[in-house]
């Protein structure tokens, strides 16, 4: 599993980014790690896209209190293809 938080040189903020295994899904690995991640990573507000169709992902940044602020289309890297993303900002 991997997590970063790059912060875009553009907008300057900084966005979740994440994978993990499908095989892993549904486990809680996912939520557990990304609460530890936000205990260390303190800017705010901090962003998360989530595909439209993933709904452990979408689970998780609910957990975490992150509010749904929008949708757009993204690349999938996985898919070879455009799919909608939803988009989550974390602002405290």
């Amino acid at each position: 599993m991997n997590i970063v938080s790059p912060v875009d040189d553009l907008w300057k903020n900084a966005e979740i980014t994440y994978w993990i295994d499908r095989k892993f899904w549904g486990q809680g690995i996912a939520t557990t790690a990304l609460n530890d991640f936000l205990k260390i990573e303190q800017i705010r507000p901090i962003y998360g896209r989530v595909a439209f169709d993933n709904l452990w992902l979408t689970k998780s940044f609910r957990e975490m209190r992150f509010c749904k602020i929008g949708k757009e289309k993204g690349f999938a890297n996985a898919r070879q293809t455009e799919i909608e993303e939803y988009i989550y900002k974390l602002s405290d």
